[in-house]
């Protein structure tokens, strides 16, 4: 629960008891004194805020002893309902100055992470999986109205525009994996491409293009990759209806409600068991239970179903399908061991 739920609730119970206080006064003195209601408010007001004004009429001994009492219930309510309200406002004030320092801090921390910049459809769905995989991860949104839905889901995040340099300093770019660049329009994304391979040649950038004049325009700013969502929907469809096997299969590795496949990449690191092993013997199949689907040389060389006697090389990015648990081994597998 919000931590400024209770000084916030007292100052409605606060205004509503002040209000109570102005109503029940001016109804006294109207009837004590027999005042018109407009001078009874009168007399309401300056006696609660002690302001000093002469007494409209002189006040009779029943008058005085009201007044008395308005006075101090006036006082006590108007005295509650200002601490109250400072209350919120300095703590207000002081999570928010608070909460950002400690976001920026742990930003700062951020390494191997996954910059999502954008937080529409698309990079809601992004976030969720990278929290179900346990990646790290921060969050670029320009719009101010999602701050909280941000803040309440736990993410770190910043709120700004993904295109600025500042903003991606403060992402801690230079120590990320990747950059995903999900903002709604193709200049943006092509810029943020650029502003991020400005600052960091070697971080992995993929991007959303929206039609495909804008998939060329993103190659050549810099994006390793360039998701196109109109080409993903046509091949699931023409896959859907000419091959539904194959499919069926994609749904398998795909879909989280009912996923028993994963697809994973690694780069093979020096001082690994499997460096310098032909697959065979490096049980791939037989220790780890994974399927290496393709081999990626440091010159870019593509090796695709890659045959059992194939060496893995120090370097190689290999991209390995198999049960959750079994890849994760797999991976260890390719970092060095001690």
């Amino acid at each position: 629960m919000n931590r400024l739920a209770g000084p916030q609730i007292g100052v409605a119970i606060g205004f509503a008891l002040l209000l109570a206080c102005v109503l029940v006064s001016t109804l006294g003195f109207h009837l004590i004194e027999r005042w018109s209601i407009l001078d009874s408010f009168y007399m309401t007001v300056i006696t609660i805020s002690t302001v000093g004004f002469r007494e409209v009429n002189p006040l009779s001994p029943e008058g005085r002893l009201f007044a008395s009492i308005v006075i101090l219930a006036g006082l006590g309510t108007a005295f509650f309902t200002t601490t109250m309200l400072g209350r919120v406002i300095l703590e207000g004030e002081f999570r928010g100055t608070w909460g950002r320092r400690r976001m920026k801090g742990r930003l700062s921390n951020l390494r191997d992470h996954s910059v999502v910049c954008g937080y529409g459809r698309t990079g809601r769905i992004v976030t969720e999986l990278l929290q179900e995989d346990g990646y790290p991860f921060c969050v670029i949104e320009n719009d101010k109205d999602k701050e909280d839905e941000l803040r309440e889901s736990g993410y770190l995040f910043i709120i700004g525009d993904a295109t600025e340099e500042s903003v991606l300093r403060e992402a801690n770019v230079e120590a990320a994996l990747g950059v995903m660049a999900l903002l709604p329009s193709d200049a943006d994304n092509l810029y943020l491409t650029m502003t991020a391979k400005h600052i960091s040649p070697g971080t992995n950038v993929v991007a959303r293009a929206f039609d495909s004049d804008a998939e060329m325009r993103l190659k050549r700013g810099g994006a390793d990759n360039i998701v196109s969502m109109h080409k993903i929907a046509a091949h699931r469809v023409i896959q859907g209806a000419l091959h539904p096997a194959v499919e069926e299969f994609v749904d398998l590795v795909t879909d989280r409600q009912q996923l028993s496949l994963f697809v994973e990449e690694v780069k093979l690191c020096p001082g690994s068991d499997l460096a310098g092993n032909a697959i065979k013997d490096a049980g791939v199949r037989t220790r780890y239970g994974v399927i290496i689907v393709t081999i990626k040389k440091a010159s870019g060389e593509m090796i695709f179903n890659p045959d059992a006697n194939t060496v893995l090389v120090e370097g190689d990015t290999i991209v390995a399908i198999g049960e959750k648990a079994k890849l994760a081994r797999f991976l260890k597998g390719c970092k060095p061991q001690r």
